[in-house]
Protein backbone atom coordinates (compact mmCIF):
# COMPACT_ATOMS: atom_id res chain seq x y z
CA UNK A 1 0.00 0.00 0.00
CA UNK A 2 2.43 2.40 0.47
CA UNK A 3 4.43 1.38 -2.43
CA UNK A 4 0.99 2.97 -4.12
CA UNK A 5 0.91 5.76 -2.55
CA UNK A 6 4.16 6.45 -2.93
CA UNK A 7 3.66 6.21 -6.77
CA UNK A 8 0.91 8.50 -6.68
CA UNK A 9 2.67 11.00 -5.02
CA UNK A 10 5.64 10.95 -7.43
CA UNK A 11 3.41 10.44 -10.14
CA UNK A 12 1.98 13.90 -8.92
CA UNK A 13 5.10 15.58 -8.35
CA UNK A 14 6.18 15.14 -12.20
CA UNK A 15 2.70 16.64 -13.27
CA UNK A 16 3.82 19.30 -11.53
CA UNK A 17 7.05 19.79 -12.75
CA UNK A 18 5.68 19.33 -16.23
CA UNK A 19 3.07 21.91 -15.70
CA UNK A 20 5.71 24.20 -14.36
CA UNK A 21 7.76 23.47 -17.31
CA UNK A 22 4.71 23.98 -19.47
CA UNK A 23 4.39 27.84 -17.91
CA UNK A 24 7.65 28.67 -18.52
CA UNK A 25 7.20 27.65 -22.01
CA UNK A 26 3.78 29.60 -22.16
CA UNK A 27 5.57 32.80 -20.38
CA UNK A 28 8.44 33.01 -22.69
CA UNK A 29 6.26 32.51 -25.77
CA UNK A 30 3.84 35.10 -24.27
CA UNK A 31 7.09 37.60 -23.89
CA UNK A 32 8.04 36.65 -27.10
CA UNK A 33 4.58 37.47 -28.65
CA UNK A 34 4.67 40.71 -26.78
CA UNK A 35 8.10 41.57 -28.19
CA UNK A 36 7.07 40.98 -31.67
CA UNK A 37 3.51 42.92 -31.61
CA UNK A 38 5.62 46.01 -29.96
CA UNK A 39 7.99 46.13 -32.48
CA UNK A 40 5.61 45.25 -35.39
CA UNK A 41 2.76 47.82 -34.66
CA UNK A 42 2.50 50.96 -32.36
CA UNK A 43 -0.70 51.33 -32.67
CA UNK A 44 -2.16 48.79 -30.24
CA UNK A 45 -4.85 49.63 -27.51
CA UNK A 46 -3.50 50.09 -24.19
CA UNK A 47 -6.04 47.52 -22.66
CA UNK A 48 -4.56 44.58 -24.73
CA UNK A 49 -0.44 45.10 -22.95
CA UNK A 50 -2.31 45.85 -19.70
CA UNK A 51 -4.40 42.34 -20.06
CA UNK A 52 -1.12 39.89 -21.78
CA UNK A 53 0.93 41.80 -18.91
CA UNK A 54 -1.14 41.01 -16.07
CA UNK A 55 -1.46 37.51 -17.91
CA UNK A 56 1.81 37.30 -18.06
CA UNK A 57 2.62 38.23 -14.75
CA UNK A 58 -0.38 35.70 -13.47
CA UNK A 59 1.36 33.23 -15.30
CA UNK A 60 4.70 34.14 -13.48
CA UNK A 61 3.28 33.68 -9.58
CA UNK A 62 2.14 30.06 -11.07
CA UNK A 63 5.16 29.33 -12.32
CA UNK A 64 6.88 29.92 -9.22
CA UNK A 65 4.23 28.19 -6.85
CA UNK A 66 4.59 25.39 -8.61
CA UNK A 67 8.39 25.11 -8.05
CA UNK A 68 7.85 25.54 -4.87
CA UNK A 69 5.39 23.16 -4.25
CA UNK A 70 7.60 20.56 -6.64
CA UNK A 71 10.31 21.36 -4.13
CA UNK A 72 8.66 21.13 -0.64
CA UNK A 73 7.11 17.70 -2.14
CA UNK A 74 11.07 16.44 -2.56
CA UNK A 75 11.95 17.61 1.02
CA UNK A 76 9.16 15.38 2.27
CA UNK A 77 9.95 12.88 0.28
CA UNK A 78 13.45 12.74 1.47
CA UNK A 79 12.38 13.20 4.92
CA UNK A 80 9.97 10.22 5.69
CA UNK A 81 12.43 7.91 4.13
CA UNK A 82 15.26 9.01 6.34
CA UNK A 83 12.00 9.09 9.65
CA UNK A 84 10.77 5.54 8.12
CA UNK A 85 14.82 4.21 8.30
CA UNK A 86 15.26 5.74 11.76
CA UNK A 87 12.03 4.12 13.30
CA UNK A 88 12.62 0.79 12.01
CA UNK A 89 16.00 1.29 13.66
CA UNK A 90 15.01 2.30 16.93
CA UNK A 91 12.15 -0.38 16.91
CA UNK A 92 14.86 -2.78 16.01
CA UNK A 93 17.00 -1.87 19.13
CA UNK A 94 14.57 -1.74 21.47
CA UNK A 95 13.79 -5.56 20.80
CA UNK A 96 17.26 -6.28 21.15
CA UNK A 97 17.69 -4.43 23.88
CA UNK A 98 15.09 -6.40 26.13
CA UNK A 99 17.27 -9.75 24.98
CA UNK A 100 20.40 -8.57 26.22
CA UNK A 101 20.01 -9.77 29.47
CA UNK A 102 18.45 -13.29 28.94
CA UNK A 103 21.81 -13.34 27.05
CA UNK A 104 24.05 -12.39 29.39
CA UNK A 105 22.19 -15.08 31.58
CA UNK A 106 23.17 -17.74 29.14
CA UNK A 107 26.29 -16.59 28.80
CA UNK A 108 27.11 -17.06 32.55
CA UNK A 109 25.46 -20.50 32.33
CA UNK A 110 27.61 -21.97 29.72
CA UNK A 111 30.27 -20.76 31.90
CA UNK A 112 29.28 -21.89 34.95
CA UNK A 113 30.78 -25.16 36.43
CA UNK A 114 27.60 -27.27 38.47
CA UNK A 115 25.62 -29.77 38.70
CA UNK A 116 23.16 -31.14 35.98
CA UNK A 117 20.17 -30.75 38.21
CA UNK A 118 21.47 -26.81 39.26
CA UNK A 119 22.30 -26.69 36.17
CA UNK A 120 19.07 -27.69 34.58
CA UNK A 121 17.42 -25.44 37.11
CA UNK A 122 18.99 -22.48 35.92
CA UNK A 123 18.46 -22.93 32.25
CA UNK A 124 14.76 -23.22 33.29
CA UNK A 125 14.79 -19.66 35.11
CA UNK A 126 16.67 -18.12 31.86
CA UNK A 127 13.52 -19.84 29.80
CA UNK A 128 11.45 -18.55 31.90
CA UNK A 129 12.90 -15.17 31.80
CA UNK A 130 13.29 -14.99 27.64
CA UNK A 131 9.13 -15.81 28.02
CA UNK A 132 8.53 -13.01 30.14
CA UNK A 133 10.36 -10.85 27.76
CA UNK A 134 8.49 -12.16 24.81
CA UNK A 135 5.49 -11.78 26.86
CA UNK A 136 6.64 -7.83 27.82
CA UNK A 137 6.89 -7.18 24.21
CA UNK A 138 3.38 -8.40 23.99
CA UNK A 139 4.11 -11.95 21.74
CA UNK A 140 2.50 -14.62 23.91
CA UNK A 141 3.45 -18.34 22.95
CA UNK A 142 0.33 -20.88 21.98
CA UNK A 143 0.27 -24.60 20.87
CA UNK A 144 -0.18 -26.73 23.80
CA UNK A 145 -1.51 -30.64 23.82
CA UNK A 146 -4.98 -31.03 24.36
CA UNK A 147 -5.97 -28.13 22.31
CA UNK A 148 -8.21 -28.01 19.11
CA UNK A 149 -6.43 -27.63 16.03
CA UNK A 150 -6.87 -24.48 14.26
CA UNK A 151 -5.33 -24.27 10.19
CA UNK A 152 -5.01 -20.32 11.04
CA UNK A 153 -2.50 -20.92 13.98
CA UNK A 154 -1.25 -24.40 13.95
CA UNK A 155 0.52 -26.43 11.42
CA UNK A 156 0.04 -30.37 11.33
CA UNK A 157 2.87 -32.45 9.95
CA UNK A 158 1.26 -35.42 10.98
CA UNK A 159 -1.76 -37.07 11.73
CA UNK A 160 -2.53 -39.82 14.11
CA UNK A 161 -5.68 -42.21 14.70
CA UNK A 162 -6.50 -42.18 18.79
CA UNK A 163 -9.83 -43.06 19.81
CA UNK A 164 -8.88 -41.54 23.51
CA UNK A 165 -8.59 -38.27 21.77
CA UNK A 166 -11.06 -36.07 20.52
CA UNK A 167 -11.60 -35.19 16.65
CA UNK A 168 -8.69 -32.74 15.82
CA UNK A 169 -6.97 -32.94 19.34
CA UNK A 170 -3.79 -31.92 19.76
CA UNK A 171 -1.40 -34.92 20.99
CA UNK A 172 1.64 -33.24 20.52
CA UNK A 173 3.97 -30.09 19.74
CA UNK A 174 6.89 -30.18 17.60
CA UNK A 175 7.38 -26.36 18.20
CA UNK A 176 5.56 -23.69 20.17
CA UNK A 177 3.58 -20.76 17.93
CA UNK A 178 3.98 -17.12 19.05
CA UNK A 179 1.13 -14.38 18.31
CA UNK A 180 1.47 -10.60 18.35
CA UNK A 181 -2.17 -9.93 19.41
CA UNK A 182 -3.78 -11.06 16.55
CA UNK A 183 -1.11 -11.44 13.58
CA UNK A 184 0.84 -15.03 14.05
CA UNK A 185 4.63 -14.59 14.26
CA UNK A 186 4.72 -18.18 13.79
CA UNK A 187 2.44 -21.51 13.59
CA UNK A 188 2.83 -23.64 16.14
CA UNK A 189 4.04 -27.17 14.51
CA UNK A 190 1.85 -29.76 15.81
CA UNK A 191 0.70 -33.88 15.45
CA UNK A 192 -3.12 -34.27 15.26
CA UNK A 193 -5.48 -36.72 16.37
CA UNK A 194 -8.26 -38.26 14.21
Amino acid sequence: MAKKEKKAAEAEAEEKVTAAQEANEAEESCEAEAVNEAAGTEEQPAERTDVETKLCEQLKQKDEKLLRIAAEYDNYRKRTAKEKEETYQNATMNVLGEFLEVADNFERAKNAESEIEDYKKGIEMIFSQFLDKMKKLGAEPFGEAGETFDPKLHMAVSHIEDESKGEGEITEVYQRGYKLGDKVIRHAVVIVAN
